[in-house]
């Protein structure tokens, strides 16, 4: 009701101010003005959305105590002979004659595995023989003959020339054969076909003993054997059973390298000798492999999932009445499932998982 009576209030002053002269007009328009929204109808007041308060988060907190802690390396180890031979045509290369032996064979000591191509060699070689034994016999006759010094020496370096001839060649005909420096089993073998090219110090046949038996490990980085050390224990697994073993060989003590290959394998290798090993252990097997590193008792310990890191940086957030606070921390032993606090935390801090 009120609403309609300020409606027909306003329109009856409109009325009344088109009637009146522009002065007077002019005049009640000011004063409707400064009359502002007094005359106008109250606008409702708007309502405020009603205020929500935001749902607590749950924190999974965890107490800085002390305990012990202990690292492991742990892997898969192969058995391999401690005694084995690669053999290569140090010398020179070239055409392929034969590979006598495939993978698995068992061989002799002295037994021809691979040989080059060497054209008539052998032919030359049998001549060159009996040059040498024809020279001898002149210079024995000259000997006997009673001949000037310098015709029995002139005898003497024609058998001597005769002699380094053949044993170049026998040195050629022995750097083209490859034989097996012990006896045992061929653990590789090249695939290569007759007359293919050979290169120098190419690898043609491994052959290994298998009667004596070790283990190797190879790490994917070599920071992984830093703290590995000859004559450390370790535990192996082999088809079931628990056997015990020391390291033989780590990086720090292997010899060294006459190439970058094969230094940096050393870098990544250790060797492993099994005690009592079983009699069914054959080249290629393989045991599951734990050699404890490093242990410290009494220390403050926390899960892995309480680090948190960022640019090098490593810290935890801790509780800190309704506040979070953020603490930096000085990390040293670590496993995949906690790790040892060294400086950063006392005992008891309550520590928020970073889950």
């Amino acid at each position: 009701m009120e609403k309609l009576y300020r409606t027909h209030r306003i329109q009856r002053l409109f009325a009344q101010l088109k009637k009146l002269p522009v002065k007077n007009g002019i005049a009640l328009a000011v004063m409707f003005t400064m009359a502002g929204c007094s005359l106008l109808p109250a606008e409702e007041e708007t309502l405020q959305p009603p205020l929500v308060q935001p749902a607590s988060e749950p924190l999974d907190i965890v107490e800085a105590a002390k305990g012990n802690i202990e690292t492991y390396l742990k892997g898969t180890a192969n058995f391999v002979s401690a005694s084995s031979a690669e053999l290569s045509f140090k010398e020179t290369g070239g055409r392929l004659k034969s590979i006598n032996v495939k993978v698995g064979d068992e061989v002799k000591e002295g037994e021809l595995l691979a040989e080059l191509e060497t054209g008539d060699l052998e032919l030359q070689l049998k001549l060159q023989r009996l040059n040498v034994e024809r020279a001898r016999l002149l210079y024995l006759d000259a000997k006997t003959s009673g001949v000037s010094e310098t015709d029995l020496r002139l005898r003497e370096i024609d058998m001597e020339r005769e002699q380094l001839q053949l044993d170049n060649m026998e040195n050629k005909l022995a750097s083209s054969r490859l034989y097996a420096p012990i006896s045992g089993v061929v653990v590789f073998a090249e695939s290569l076909v007759e007359g293919e090219m050979v290169n120098a110090f190419q690898t043609i046949v491994t052959v290994a003993d298998p009667d004596k038996m070790q283990l190797t490990y190879v790490a994917s980085e070599s920071k992984d054997l830093l703290p590995i050390e000859a004559g450390m224990p370790a535990n192996l697994k082999y088809k079931g059973k628990e056997y015990t073993g020391k390291v033989l060989q780590s990086p720090s003590n292997a010899p060294l390298a006459g190439d970058a290959a094969k230094a940096e394998r050393n870098a990544v290798t250790i060797i492993i000798g099994m005690d009592n090993a079983p009699d069914d252990v054959q080249i290629g097997h393989s045991a599951e492999l734990t050699i404890r590193l490093q242990s410290r008792e009494n220390v403050i310990v926390l899960p892995r999932s309480a680090i948190r890191s960022y640019m090098g940086r490593s810290y935890v957030q801790v509780t800190d009445g309704e506040r979070r606070k953020e603490v930096d921390v000085e990390l040293g032993l670590s496993t995949p499932t906690q790790v040892e606090i060294v400086k950063g935390l006392e005992e008891g801090d309550q520590v928020i998982l970073n889950n």
